[in-house]
């Protein structure tokens, strides 16, 4: 009896965590949507005020704290080479992190505008790209407390379940 007692409590606490790991990554989904907002306001103070080049921008990229979760900035250049392109170089780092598709096209475009029209064109792209982040963080916030608390207490449920079933 206290075996199976004590298999109900497992049980239990299994299921918390794998509500609690759900939960969680739901929670990384709307950092990384929040991250990327502060990218692309980042990349906008840079072209407005400072007037910097791409190469400039991903140094100041990676040296933020804030951007930690963007993995795929560690594999960008700092510097120009000859004979490399950019745009490439940053389509090809973002596929080496895992990104929800939204992100990552969002990303995509980004990568793709940087330096290639004047400063009043680069801005107006950019403040595009800030809108669809807004509504994107907004609806992974929405998801991510109405989803995270109910994978959680199915999680549990689950849990007690399994551990009413083994006593």
């Amino acid at each position: 009896m206290l075996f199976r007692l004590i298999a109900a409590v497992l049980f239990t606490l299994a299921g918390a965590c794998v509500g609690v790991m759900l939960s969680q990554r739901l929670r990384q989904r709307q950092d990384i949507c929040m991250q990327i907002g502060v990218i692309l306001r980042d990349a906008a103070v840079c072209i407005r005020y400072v007037g910097m080049n791409v190469y400039d921008m991903v140094r100041r990229f990676r040296s933020s704290p804030e951007l930690a979760g963007l993995t795929f900035l560690e594999y960008l250049p700092e510097s120009f080479s000859e004979g490399e392109n950019f745009r490439e170089m940053w389509r090809q780092s973002l596929m080496k992190q895992e990104l929800p598709a939204e992100e990552r096209e969002i990303l995509a475009e980004l990568g793709e505008m940087l330096g290639r029209t004047d400063i009043e064109g680069q801005l107006a792209e950019l403040s595009v790209l800030e809108e669809r982040v807004r509504c994107l963080e907004n609806e992974r916030r929405t998801v991510c407390s109405q989803k995270g608390r109910m994978y959680r207490s199915v999680g549990v449920l689950f849990g007690v379940m399994v551990g009413i079933l083994v006593i």
